[in-house]
C-alpha cells in the first residue's frame, strides 16, 4: 500500500461538508460537523501518490469556530506547591439521569479516635467496622434515587410552591413558561472541565474533580450522608416562626415564648444560613447527616419595633435565647405603629441546635430535591432562572481546595475540599421556609411510572 496522508484538529463550528477537486482528479473531503474538522486523503496504489493542499483564504472565511478541547495550568495564588491543569470541553449538555444508589468514598473513617485524636478524619483500611470512634455511615457520599434534572408535574408545582422550578423559556412580557404535563425539564452543563491537582514539591497528584463552569436545574435524592459544602438560607416571617414555636412542648417558660414570639418578630422578616453540621450543631463537612444552624450562628429578624428589641433581654435572663442575643437600632422610623417608631434589628444565635426553643438542625433526608442556578421569585413563585457556577464532584488524598471560579484562568475563590469525595454546591442556591425545613420538602417526580419508591 502507498502512503496515507490525514490530519485532525477539533473545532466548534457550523455543520458544513465541502468536496473539491485535488490533483489526478481525486476527490478530497474537507468536514466541518459537530466540532471535528477533518482534512485527509484517500490511500493511493503503491504507484501513486496523494496531494493535500491547504484550504484557500476564501473557503476559510466560511468557517468560524473555537477550540473544542483547551487546557489551562494555573498555580495557586498563595500555596506555591499547588499547582492546577485543566481540561476545558466546550460543550453545552442537558441531561436527565436517576441512579437508584450512589456510593462514593466507601471506606472506614475516624471521627472520634478514642487514643489518638489526630487520626480524626483520616481513614482506617485496617479497620471492619466494628471499632469504637468510626463515622457512623460508610461513604463520603452517599444518596438513592440521585438524580439530576426531573420530569415536569402540574399537581406537583401547585402542590408545593415554595419550591423553585425552571422556566422554559420567557414570553415578550418577561413571565415565565412553564414546561408542559410530563414534559422532561433537563439539567443543563456549561463548559463542563476535568481538573487535576498536584503537589509540585513531590511531584505528585493529589486530586481530581468533575467540574461544569455552570449549571442549571434539580438535584434531587434521598441523601443519607455527604461530605462536601451546602448552603441552605432560611427565610420566613413573622407566621412561619410563631407556628414552628407552637409545634413544640415544653415548660412555663417556653410556653410563654410561644406567646411572646409574634411580639418579638412583628413585623419583621427572618433570615438565617444553615450548613452541614453534626446532631449537636457543630459544623461537620465530612460525612454529615444533618442541615443546620451551626452553634454560634445569628438567626437575623429585620424590622422589629422597639416593643420586640425590648423582649430580647427578658428571653435572655430567662435562659430562652443565647446571652450573646442583641438588638440594633437601624433606622429612627419606620416601623411599629403607623410606621412612627424606631426599626432594630434583633440578632438571636442558635445554640445545641435550638433557637428561640424550636431546632435549628434537620437530616438531609428532608431535602429531597434542591435547586443549583439563579433563583429569582416571579409573581409570588419561585423559579431558577439561570445558571451558576462552582457545582463539581471533587475526590483528593489530603485537604486541598478548589476554584470555584466559572473562568479557567481566574484563580481567586477557593472553597476547602476535605480528603476523600467531596461534593460542592453554589453557596446560597438552597432557599427555604421553616414549614419546608420541618415538614421535608417532597422530591420532584423523575419517573413515568409510579413504583412506589418516591420518584413519581
Amino acid at each position: 500500500m502507498g502512503n496515507a496522508m490525514a490530519m485532525a484538529a477539533f473545532e466548534q463550528g457550523t455543520d458544513l461538508t465541502k468536496t473539491r477537486q485535488c490533483s489526478f482528479g481525486k476527490q478530497c473531503l474537507s468536514i466541518v460537523s459537530g466540532g471535528l474538522l477533518l482534512i485527509g486523503s484517500t490511500l493511493y496504489p503503491a504507484d501513486s501518490y496523494g496531494e493535500l493542499k491547504a484550504i484557500s483564504d476564501e473557503e476559510m472565511s466560511d468557517i468560524t469556530g473555537q477550540a473544542f478541547i483547551s487546557i489551562d495550568q494555573n498555580s495557586h495564588p498563595t500555596q506555591s506547591d499547588i499547582s492546577y491543569t485543566r481540561v476545558n470541553l466546550g460543550m453545552k449538555i442537558d441531561t436527565m439521569m436517576v441512579a437508584e444508589e450512589m456510593e462514593l468514598g466507601k471506606y472506614h473513617r475516624w471521627e472520634n479516635h478514642p487514643t489518638d485524636p489526630s487520626l480524626n478524619g483520616k481513614a482506617c483500611y485496617t479497620c471492619d467496622g466494628s471499632e469504637a470512634g468510626l463515622e457512623s455511615t460508610g461513604a463520603d457520599i452517599h444518596a438513592t434515587n440521585f438524580s439530576l434534572g426531573y420530569i415536569h408535574s402540574n399537581d406537583y408545582t401547585n402542590k408545593y410552591k415554595s419550591v423553585p422550578m425552571v422556566a422554559k423559556g420567557f414570553d415578550s412580557r418577561g413571565r415565565p413558561i412553564n414546561y408542559s404535563e410530563g414534559e422532561v425539564v433537563p439539567f443543563q452543563i456549561n463548559d463542563p472541565f476535568l481538573e487535576f491537582a498536584f503537589d509540585d514539591a513531590t511531584n505528585e497528584m493529589i486530586g481530581v474533580r468533575i467540574g461544569f463552569g455552570d449549571s442549571k436545574g434539580i438535584l434531587s435524592g434521598n441523601i443519607l450522608s455527604l461530605s462536601g459544602a451546602v448552603e441552605v438560607d432560611i427565610r420566613d416571617d413573622v407566621d412561619g416562626l410563631s407556628a414552628a414555636r407552637q409545634k413544640q412542648d415544653g415548660n412555663i417558660l417556653e410556653e410563654a415564648l410561644t406567646l411572646l414570639t409574634p411580639l418579638l418578630v412583628a413585623d419583621g422578616e427572618l433570615s438565617a444560613q444553615a450548613i452541614l453540621v453534626d446532631e449537636n450543631g457543630e459544623a461537620d463537612p465530612v460525612r454529615s447527616q444533618y442541615i443546620g444552624m451551626q452553634n454560634g450562628t445569628e438567626f437575623t429578624i429585620e424590622g422589629a419595633d422597639f416593643l420586640a428589641a425590648g423582649v430580647v433581654p427578658l428571653l435572655s435572663d430567662a435562659n430562652l435565647i443565647g446571652s450573646a442575643s442583641r438588638s440594633e437600632q437601624v433606622s429612627s422610623s419606620g416601623c411599629g405603629l403607623f410606621g412612627l417608631f424606631a426599626c432594630y434589628n434583633i440578632y438571636i444565635q442558635s445554640d445545641d441546635c435550638v433557637m428561640l426553643g424550636i431546632p435549628t438542625c434537620f437530616p438531609l433526608t428532608n431535602f429531597q430535591s434542591m435547586p443549583v442556578g439563579k433563583v429569582e421569585e416571579i409573581n409570588g413563585r419561585q423559579y431558577i432562572t439561570d445558571t451558576a457556577s462552582g457545582l463539581f464532584l471533587s475526590f483528593q488524598t489530603r485537604d486541598m481546595e478548589w476554584s470555584t471560579d466559572s473562568s479557567a484562568t481566574a484563580m481567586s475563590n477557593f472553597v476547602s475540599a476535605t480528603s476523600g469525595a467531596f461534593l460542592n454546591l453554589p453557596t446560597g442556591a438552597v432557599k427555604v421556609n421553616l414549614h419546608e425545613v420541618y415538614e421535608g420538602i417532597h422530591g420532584v417526580r423523575r419517573e413515568y411510572i409510579d413504583r412506589g419508591v418516591g420518584l413519581f
